[in-house]
């Protein structure tokens, strides 16, 4: 097994934040003096899995997709 773990593919994506979000998300990057991907990224891997039953859905998802005719989506392209 290796010691540095191959690194999670990166995905852009454009987003709308309503203004007191987007106020939020500045006061924060220069509270923990980071960057609004890292936050992002760390506030949805904390809240939206962790016992949202999020996780239940999306593997339910990933098994209806992945069928017997349909191979598993390798990318993920949206807009939000």
């Amino acid at each position: 097994m290796p010691i540095v773990k191959k690194a999670p593919g990166i995905m852009t994506r454009e987003v709308k934040l309503e203004e007191p979000v987007n106020e939020l998300l500045e006061d924060t990057l220069a509270f923990i003096e980071s960057n609004a991907d890292h936050v992002i990224n760390a506030v949805l891997k904390k809240s939206a899995l962790a016992g949202s039953g999020l996780p239940e859905v999306r593997e339910a998802r990933r098994t209806a997709q992945a069928g017997p005719d349909k191979p598993q989506p390798t990318e993920a392209r949206a807009r939000v």
